[in-house]
């Protein structure tokens, strides 16, 4: 448990983040407002309102439960509200108890079927004892404390132990952090500061594969683990989701806007079949989009035309369909390349419907007498713009103002630091970030033909291949954007670039030649 260079080492980390200014306010802030929400359900459960049940759910509705927990929870309250009742009476209960007892007072009236693992459990009393006071009682996620423990030396809990105790090791891990930052200078204000640091700093999560399944909101921390994003980044896109409903990524191509739409998309969705992809071309048209007559062939064999729904408005019966779920899943339409299509032609009335979406317009084509449409609120849309094809700028100004827009471009994080991140864990070619970053910094004059970390992040990626990338995929690129200006090319030879940054890592053709001249 006291392993003096280890803490050191922990608290210096928990400074220097504290420095850099990437300890958000914003999340304090987000877990303050969630403990006066869960207060006000404490507050109703202790007073024996009629409205308890609808403030518990909203108390426990955040990120800080997994999706699957919050919906068994929910439905055993609709079930057995007594037996709820009685759970949440043990832990808020006003005697002076101990958080041991009040822990176990409530995992004793939880069923096993509701929430099955001892981490789950304790994961949704930690949450419910935030609403007695936040700043003493944090939420509890076993992944960072488990992390917290091993880099600081400190001893872990029982193995099969209860809760409670679980719950008090970390609470008093929690304590001895804010004495050892003490000696190094570091003022901690309380518990809830210290959860909120250690979360984003020390947080190892394992990594994934691509056909790892992702279901829950707090799978976003996942999602930004996979990525090489810091998990705020996705937090903010999610909300800017909820706030507009529509989002548009642009940038340069090879910053991962596709990638990164797909996977936000199917994390927040949680199913397959709740996400529509549909590419912009030139030649798209409002009747593609929305609705049009097709041509087909009649039973008869004869050649016609038949009204067709398009992928828009598929999708939107489909989020249609769950609106009146008690937890309304997210539904997401995804257009990829969406400035390569004639927006005014191809969105028609649905600008008006993008901005309101508790009105409803009649559409070019009816399948009936009066039909109208509306989007759902559960339908998020998320664009994907190619900057070196065409800007910002260019983009019709009544669109622009119905999206958020959020910026991926290798100057900037967290895209500028993908590469590098993803490099060192799976080589030691992370100079290929330096040669990228100083191309990018020679194609400073057109900021739309930077080099994206796509190129490289392949598995199996070493010099041979970094040359062949080089040299069929990333000079053409070049090239075309510097299209007669040969001599300015010459200074994005690859070779040339590395012996600028990476002189003392000899090309593999170097290696050949010197050991011949041996």
């Amino acid at each position: 448990m006291n392993n003096p260079e280890k803490w050191e080492k922990f608290v210096g980390e928990a400074q220097e983040f504290i420095e850099s200014k990437n300890l958000q306010k914003s999340e304090l802030a987000f877990l303050e407002e969630r403990g006066r929400k869960v207060g006000l359900a404490r507050k109703a459960v202790l007073s024996g309102t009629d409205d308890w049940v609808q403030l518990v759910k909203d108390g426990l509705k955040t990120y800080l439960i997994a999706h699957s927990d919050y919906s068994k929870v929910c439905a055993w309250i609709d079930r057995c509200p007594d037996d709820a009742l009685a759970a949440l009476g043990a832990i808020w209960t006003n005697s002076e108890v101990t958080v041991l007892h009040r822990v176990n007072g409530f995992c004793k009236w939880v069923p096993s079927e509701v929430l099955s693992g001892s981490g789950s459990r304790l994961n949704v009393a930690s949450v419910l004892l935030m609403g007695m006071d936040v700043e003493r009682y944090p939420y509890y996620w076993h992944t960072t404390f488990q992390e917290a423990y091993r880099r600081t030396g400190y001893d872990q809990p029982d193995r099969g132990g209860e809760e409670a105790a679980t719950y008090q090791h970390a609470l008093d891990f929690l304590d001895r952090f804010v004495e050892e930052a003490f000696k190094h200078g570091l003022i901690l204000s309380n518990r809830l500061e210290m959860i909120s640091l250690i979360k984003p700093l020390f947080d190892d999560l394992p990594v994934l594969s691509k056909d790892t399944p992702l279901h829950l909101p707090n799978d976003l921390l996942l999602l930004a683990k996979r990525l090489h994003f810091p998990p705020g980044f996705l937090e903010n896109i999610e909300m800017l989701l909820e706030d507009k409903r529509q989002v548009i990524f642009h940038g340069p191509p090879g910053t991962g806007k596709t990638h990164v739409a797909h996977a936000l998309a199917h994390c927040l969705a949680g199913a397959e079949e709740r996400v529509t992809l549909v590419q912009f071309q030139p030649s798209y048209a409002y009747e593609d989009f929305v609705r049009g007559f097709r041509p087909t062939v009649t039973k008869k064999g004869q050649a016609g035309f038949r009204l067709q729904d398009g992928p828009l408005i598929q999708a939107a019966k489909r989020a249609r369909k769950d609106e009146g779920k008690e937890l309304v899943p997210k539904h997401f339409l995804i257009i990829d390349e969406i400035n390569r299509g004639n927006l005014t032609r191809i969105f028609g009335e649905l600008y008006y419907l993008l901005e309101y979406r508790d009105r409803e317009v009649y559409l070019q084509y009816q399948r009936s007498e009066g039909e109208t449409f509306s989007l759902p609120e559960n339908l998020f849309i998320i664009g994907t713009m190619n900057t070196a094809d065409r800007s910002i700028a260019l983009v019709d100004l009544a669109l622009r103002r119905r999206f958020y827009f959020v910026k991926f471009h290798p100057d900037d994080e967290p895209v500028k630091g993908v590469l590098r991140r993803w490099l060192g864990e799976r080589s030691e070619l992370e100079w290929i970030a330096d040669v990228v970053e100083q191309a990018n910094k020679l194609l400073k004059k057109d900021g739309h033909a930077a080099i994206g970390p796509s190129y490289f992040m392949k598995e199996g990626l070493d010099k041979k291949m970094v040359e062949r990338i080089w040299k069929h995929s990333v000079r053409p690129y070049i090239e075309e954007h510097l299209l007669g200006d040969d001599r300015h090319l010459e200074q994005f030879d690859l070779k040339t670039l590395y012996e600028q940054v990476a002189p003392v890592v000899p090309m593999d053709g170097d290696e050949e030649q010197t050991k011949s001249e041996a």
